[in-house]
Order: C-alpha cells, then sequence, then structure tokens
C-alpha cells in the first residue's frame, strides 16, 4: 500500500468507521468472542495461554492485510465506475 493509499485507509477507519461500535451486531460479536477467549483461557497453562494469544495477534494482523487490500479494491472499483460515468 503506497502512501496515499495508507493515508485514505487511516481516515478512513478514524473518520468514517466510528460507528461500527454503535453496531449492535459488532456489540455482540464482540462480547460473544470475549466470552470465549475467557471460556478457552481458563482450560490453558501459561505457555499455551501465550500461543493463543500469538495466534489471535496473528489472525488480527492477517485480517487487516486483507481489510487493506479489500479498501484498495474498494478505491479501484470506484475509479473505474467513475470512469464508466463520465463516458
Amino acid at each position: 500500500m503506497n502512501d496515499l493509499m495508507k493515508c485514505l485507509f487511516d481516515f478512513t477507519m478514524e473518520r468514517r468507521m466510528g460507528n461500527i461500535y454503535q453496531d449492535p451486531e459488532y456489540e455482540e460479536m464482540s462480547r460473544s468472542v470475549e466470552w470465549q477467549l475467557n471460556k478457552v483461557q481458563q482450560s490453558l497453562d501459561t505457555k499455551q495461554q501465550m500461543e493463543l494469544r500469538l495466534l489471535l495477534e496473528n489472525l488480527s494482523a492477517q485480517s487487516s492485510i486483507e481489510n487493506e487490500h479489500l479498501f484498495q479494491a474498494a478505491l479501484g472499483l470506484a475509479r473505474e465506475l467513475q470512469d464508466l460515468a463520465r463516458v
């Protein structure tokens, strides 16, 4: 992702995605994830908890990369649609 796209992505995440935290479905999923994580961690020893935490961090990083690529694809689509509208 080039600097301009990164800047646009950060702007979108900060300024245009703020309402996600008021989304009932998002809130419900967040609570469910937290509950499930606590449930699983209770049955793990310290080393296993560290491994789980690393796994979750890697999954989060993977998801972030996917979101960045989705954002780039959406920008590309917007450009294509704009070009079609000009014709």
